[in-house]
């Protein structure tokens, strides 16, 4: 059996850290929610820390840890619209539309201008 290469190695532990936002009730279930709310919540907070982290250290982090809290801020924005997805459809499915109206969007800003 070969020995996995550092990227190998890294890539399982990026899929294992982000693993824990995967929603594993039911659909529009009140686990559902609960867990969903929890997560959302939980990437709520952390993209803030991120945003804030990047806006305060700006000019005294080197540029690979800029690009890393950059790639990180990413990394939670497509989780992000994997739970928006995940609550239009449970919301899709009581029969409540929201064409147009996106959470995460709303609540924190994120078209504002890039790092």
């Amino acid at each position: 059996m070969e020995k996995p290469t550092d990227f190998e190695l890294l890539l399982a532990q990026e899929i294992t850290n982000l693993d824990r936002f995967i929603i594993k009730s039911p659909l529009g279930t009140n686990e559902f929610w609960s867990e969903w709310q929890r997560k959302a919540g939980e990437i709520v907070i952390t993209k803030a820390a991120i945003k804030k982290a990047i806006r305060i250290y700006e000019k005294k982090l080197p540029p690979e840890q800029l690009l890393k809290l950059s790639a990180m801020l990413e990394s939670y924005r497509e989780i992000a619209s994997y739970l928006e997805l995940l609550r239009e459809t449970a919301l899709k499915i009581k029969g409540i539309d929201i064409e147009g109206f996106t959470l995460f969007d709303s609540m924190e800003g994120d078209n504002e201008e890039e790092f």
